[in-house]
């Protein structure tokens, strides 16, 4: 082999080898490099099996529960000496512990943030609100006929108005006691859904949302500000927590979409603050002239300025304790629960209190006139009402460059003046159709002794002739314990299912019961699939779409008790028998007789 300098080709290549293997390992065993940016994260994981509920915890302690055991011991906790343990006994004898100031104090402390808070301290309360048909629009049936012993009521009665609850719960419980009323599957069971402020608040100013939105998304819950609504809070115990006419007339005004519009003797109107200034604007306040019992005369100084609680009362003990949230009042069913107070209760007999007066031999020979007949001669005084309603119209959509704003056959007056006696109200609403207003309205007299004519939804709500009768006194005058009572007498048409002549729930409103609603896509067909494929819910029973409809007239009755007139307003003050008899406004035949009895009129049942 070829040498060079001693060493041969193989050496120099074995040098060569030995030389970059310890370049090779010198590079190894150098400082390692700084790290390289992270890397974007990586899409989450499945979400993994949700783990078991965790042990219930223990109950909070009561407020008098002085020694912590859980148990009411009458020896060292009945503070009051009332002969029972209970919130009352929280209270010490300071007045800065009295009702309104232990709520106003609390709620200063500590934001409100729901019904838990109530509960704290009158949890016995909630579960006793959750047994009243003011929270389940329902109860056992005494006064519709045909179906005493059931269960039934708001729920799943059909109207003329809004036509129906179920499907359209979302709306209908801007006006119920509670929280979160979307659907069918609402826990009436649950304490934390009842809406205490809605009876309880004592400013006047708590307002339900009605459509729910990402500010406010519960269903039925509050429509405030924070601020407004802390002072809602604070105000609850005062006056005694008793509830004020402006909670009630928030919801009973406006029954049917409107203000008076169903009933037509509860207005707004009747939730305004009682003026003592002889200056004071009659648009806001309610005279007497308008309801004797709730009104108030500031120039006269005279009307009762009263509570609604006043006649439909809860039950109490003989101290005055309350006994349950039951509210007297109820027609249909619940008639056991509160106390409703008659006109004798306060007044006494009619024969009795009218002795020397220009309308004694008018009130002897007439017993079985009630009192509301000649007291409440018109209604609807100041703020109009509904008397007719035309569904059949809604959906109306005015022609390409056209500015009508109504179908052909909805007249555009008369408007119907609101509470503020100067506002019109329209006689259109592509929603719900066309109406009629009504003002200073006569009511119609039938004979009535506590029973009813109504028509459930999955029971009796086939129709045969025209109008079908949605709502009605059930008694003639040959019912013994019946009397002549005051009626509103509502009118309309309505959707019904042509193919098997069925009075329909419709779904108007929300997506809880489909994607139909009819008040968002005008499609009638739409909105009556979805309700057959939502019913039956509560106590309604199932509807059977035939997939054709067409609308029928209905008309039904709602007593009048309320817009109660001053006496010298009274049917035969002034015009004695003229009033009713010799002038063609009552309906006789509808009474039962021929004509006019006065006139010569008979009875036709036999």
């Amino acid at each position: 082999m070829k040498t060079l300098h001693g060493f041969s080709r193989k050496g120099w290549v074995t040098l060569a080898a030995a030389l970059l293997l310890g370049m090779g390992l010198a590079g190894c065993e150098g400082d390692d490099g700084k790290d390289g940016a992270t890397g974007p994260t990586g899409p989450t994981g499945p979400a993994g099996a949700t783990g078991a509920t965790g042990a219930a915890g223990a109950n909070g302690l009561n407020c008098w529960d002085l020694n912590g055991n859980g148990l009411g011991d009458l020896a060292t906790e009945d503070i009051n000496k009332d002969g029972k343990v209970d919130v009352n006994d929280c209270r010490t004898t300071s007045t800065g512990y009295d009702t309104a100031s232990l709520h106003k104090g609390y709620f200063t402390e500590n934001t409100y943030t729901g019904t838990s808070q109530c509960l704290y301290c009158h949890g016995r309360s909630g579960d006793d609100v959750m047994k009243t048909a003011h929270w389940k629009w329902e109860g056992t049936v005494s006064g519709i006929k045909g179906f005493e012993g059931t269960i039934h009521g708001k729920k799943d009665l059909i109207n003329n108005f809004c036509l129906a609850v179920p499907t359209n719960e979302a709306r209908c419980s801007q006006c119920h006691i509670g929280y979160g009323w979307g659907d069918k599957n609402f826990n009436f069971g649950n304490p934390k859904n009842i809406d205490c402020l809605a009876c309880h608040d004592q400013t006047g100013t708590y307002k339900k949302v009605a459509t729910p939105s990402a500010t406010q998304p519960i269903v039925g819950g509050p429509d405030m500000t924070t601020e407004a609504l802390q002072k809602v809070a604070q105000s609850v115990g005062a006056n005694g927590g008793v509830p004020p006419r402006s909670t009630c007339v928030f919801c009973h005004s406006r029954a049917g979409g409107d203000d008076n519009v169903k009933h037509g003797d509860i207005s707004t109107r009747m939730g305004f603050a009682k003026a003592t200034d002889p200056a004071a604007d009659p648009a806001k306040y309610l005279n007497r002239s308008e309801d004797v019992h709730m009104g108030y005369d500031p120039v006269a100084k005279k009307g009762g300025d009263m509570k609604c609680v006043a006649c439909h009362q809860v039950k109490k003990d003989a101290a005055g304790n309350l006994i349950d949230h039951g509210i007297g009042g109820f027609m249909y069913h619940s008639v056991d629960e509160g106390v409703m107070k008659d006109c004798a209760d306060c007044h006494g007999a009619a024969t009795s209190i009218h002795v020397g007066t220009s309308v004694e031999t008018i009130v002897r020979t007439h017993g079985r006139l009630a009192c509301q007949v000649c007291h409440i001669p018109t209604f609807s005084r100041k703020v109009a009402t509904y008397v007719d309603w035309r569904w059949s119209q809604a959906g109306f959509t005015p022609p390409t460059g056209s500015t009508e704003t109504h179908p052909t056959g909805c007249s555009k007056t008369p408007t119907g003046v609101a509470a503020d006696g100067v506002t019109q109200r329209s006689t259109y609403n592509k929603m719900k159709g066309c109406f009629t207003w009504g003002t200073n309205v006569r009511p119609t007299l039938r004979y009535y002794d506590g029973k009813w004519n109504r028509m459930i939804a999955g029971f009796n709500d086939k129709w045969t002739t025209q109008p079908v009768d949605l709502g009605s006194p059930s008694a003639s005058y040959k019912d013994a314990a019946a009397k002549i009572y005051p009626f509103k007498k509502m009118t309309g048409n309505q959707v019904a299912d042509k193919g098997n002549k069925t009075m329909f729930v419709p779904h108007l409103y929300g997506a809880a019961a489909g994607p139909n609603a009819y008040w968002s896509k005008y499609d009638w067909v739409g909105s009556l699939t979805d309700a057959a494929n939502y019913l039956p819910a509560y106590n309604a029973g199932a509807q059977v779409f035939s997939g054709a409809y067409e609308f029928v007239e209905t008309v039904m009755l709602l007593k009048v008790d309320h817009e109660v007139a001053p006496k010298e307003m009274a049917y035969g003050k002034n015009n004695g028998c003229a009033d009713c008899h010799f002038s063609g406004q009552i309906d006789w035949t509808a009474l039962g007789w021929t004509k006019d009895p006065a006139d010569g009129g008979t009875q036709t049942l036999p």
